[in-house]
């Protein structure tokens, strides 16, 4: 699904990290990426920060580990109760999945001398 590191791809000057040239969507499965200890038992903590949803994210880049895996630089959102913050952080690619958004559809409607 990620393979294609084409055209599409350029390498940041600065960082070094695979860039695409345009954002991708992607779902982040944040329980892949933070996996609970299957021994622990379940505590809910309604306000502790939710780490096991499945939230949609932004891809920005891709690099590789020092153990030559791919992660993706991904822009998502991290809630906490009532509040959500939007964290940047490496996610691994297991828990990426493109996302495929409806159109919004004032953009389609519009025709020209609207």
């Amino acid at each position: 699904m990620f393979d294609e590191r084409g055209p599409a791809q350029r390498r940041n000057d600065r960082s070094g990290a695979l860039q695409r040239d345009e954002v991708k969507r992607v779902w982040v499965d944040l329980a892949i990426a933070y996996p609970r200890p299957e021994e622990q038992p379940v505590r809910p903590m309604p306000e502790g920060v939710d780490l096991q949803s499945r939230v949609p994210g932004e891809l920005l880049a891709w690099r590789r580990t020092t153990t030559g895996e791919w992660v993706g630089w991904v822009c998502l959102p991290v809630r906490r109760g009532e509040e959500i913050r939007y964290v940047y952080q490496y996610v691994v690619a297991a828990a990426l999945s493109l996302r495929e958004d409806v159109p919004d559809k004032r953009s389609h409607d519009r025709s020209p001398g609207r």
